[in-house]
């Protein structure tokens, strides 16, 4: 039945053959069109990109590294690998790369650890390229209706996950193998099923929230009645949810203090900042464009439910359940930093997918089968239009942020060489990232200085010169 509906758009759509020379030309200009921004993206992020760490770096990579070096034995290496804990996170994925970046080279390179980050928004574009449309047989048109994804996707709104070592592979690398073994999954193809168990294991060693691709996964071959790739699912979540519970401390760090357990915070998750989570996209110009953003994307998929589409398209609602839940999750464990804390720019990825997912479902509902041409459908251009207006606009505002980032960082990195006193702590990490005048802000910074001189001192990682 799909395979009759797209068969007749393409016939009412196109009056050419679809191997016609206006066919492929209308194809590579959609292809030009839908890439250049990603040329603009990476273009701006490698332009901006130094090798130098921020915030979290130094506990998560550098002071890994400068205790792991030195342990002398493999299993005691293994050991402090599994153990290994950054606030309520277990980062196996960030800390191999690490390691092996180390391993490889004999020190770190941070540019090389941003480019790895950076490359997952490439792997997500081709994932959610291979989930649209994926029966429609026009590439010129299929590109054509994937152009608003490319512009909405390769911006810089969520700059803070960008040209950073640890957000980058943490946040990034957590969506392209969730979101994959999701895609895998629905395929229900034999050897798909292994690669699906390989992007689990992947999924949860980059981020706590890959462990909601478990339940997902099994919800998913359940209604297949797959009951024999369950019991293999099963099998390697157990030993995922071991690995991550080795060790594991549920006290709470810096995020969960005022009720010293993560566990503790789920339960008392604020409504409002997972709403104001989903609609983060919306939070530029204004703050309260979050909120309402919010309102709006779970309006919308309340109303694709009743419209049957779960049963349309599960793909695209198994991925959008897997985006609202880590919403609920990432409220509970965080709400008491306030409804503004929900907005920061490294959480709008997962709104910007909600709004990607959003078009899907606009396409494969409303617009698709329509028998006018693109260029005289009104909502395709008006969408188009928005998508590039928003990408331009998070592209300029995002490179101002990086830049400003980057003065602050080198500062920092020049006052830690250089200091105006033996005895000051200025650097290596600038203040105003982490709150000025704040105890906070001092308390680290002074740890981040013992780890940066412990890690030049083992060699694990040299400052460039300023």
């Amino acid at each position: 039945m799909e395979q009759q509906r797209n068969r007749v758009f393409i016939e009412n759509e196109l009056p050419f053959s679809v191997n016609s020379p206006r066919a492929r030309f209308k194809t590579i200009l959609a292809g030009l069109f839908a890439v250049l921004p990603a040329i603009l993206f990476y273009t701006i992020l490698f332009r901006n990109a130094l090798n130098l760490p921020i915030l979290d770096d130094y506990d998560a990579l550098l002071n890994f590294l400068n205790e792991i070096t030195q342990l002398g034995s493999t299993p005691a290496k293994a050991a402090y690998f599994l153990a290994s804990q950054h606030n309520e996170y277990k980062l196996f994925l960030t800390h191999g790369i690490v390691w092996l970046a180390y391993s490889l080279g004999g020190h770190i390179d941070f540019r090389i650890l941003f480019a790895i980050g950076n490359g997952f928004v490439l792997l997500l574009a081709i994932l959610l390229w291979k989930m649209f449309l994926p029966n429609c047989k026009d590439t010129a048109n299929r590109l054509a209706y994937f152009i608003p994804v490319t512009w909405l996707l390769f911006q810089l709104q969520y700059w803070e996950t960008l040209n950073w070592a640890m957000t980058g592979i943490q946040n990034l690398g957590v969506l392209v193998f969730s979101l994959g073994a999701i895609y895998l999954l629905v395929r229900g193809q034999r050897g798909g099923f292994y690669c699906a168990l390989a992007s689990l294991v992947l999924a949860v060693s980059s981020s706590g929230n890959g462990l909601i691709v478990i339940p997902l996964g099994v919800l998913i071959l359940a209604l297949e009645r797959r009951y024999l790739r369950i019991a293999s699912w099963v099998i390697v979540s157990a030993g995922c949810i071991g690995a991550y519970a080795y060790r594991y401390s549920t006290v709470a760090s810096a995020h969960t203090d005022a009720h010293r357990s993560v566990f503790l915070t789920i339960l008392r998750m604020n409504p409002a900042y997972a709403i104001a989570f989903i609609g983060s996209a919306g939070s530029v110009p204004f703050k309260m464009g979050s909120f309402v953003l919010g309102v709006l994307l779970c309006i919308f998929c309340v109303w694709m439910v009743r419209r049957g589409y779960l049963r349309k398209n599960p793909l695209v609602s198994y991925c959008v359940l897997f985006l609202l839940l880590t919403a609920i999750g990432v409220a509970g464990i965080r709400s008491d930093f306030g409804i503004e804390q929900a907005t920061t720019s490294r959480y709008t990825i997962y709104s910007t997918l909600l709004l990607i997912f959003a078009w899907f479902a606009i396409v494969e509902e409303l617009l698709q089968h329509r028998p006018a041409s693109l260029l005289h459908n009104d909502a395709y251009l008006f969408a188009t239009m928005v998508a590039v207006l928003f990408c331009l606009w998070g592209d300029f505002g995002g490179w101002m942020q990086i830049r400003l980032r980057n003065r602050y960082v080198v500062q920092a990195m020049a006052a830690f060489e250089n200091p105006a006193s033996q005895d000051s702590l200025e650097g290596p990490s600038p203040a105003i990232l982490y709150g000025p005048k704040s105890s906070a802000s001092e308390a680290f910074n002074q740890r981040a200085r013992a780890i940066l001189t412990q890690s030049i001192k083992v060699g694990v990682y040299r400052p460039p010169p300023h």
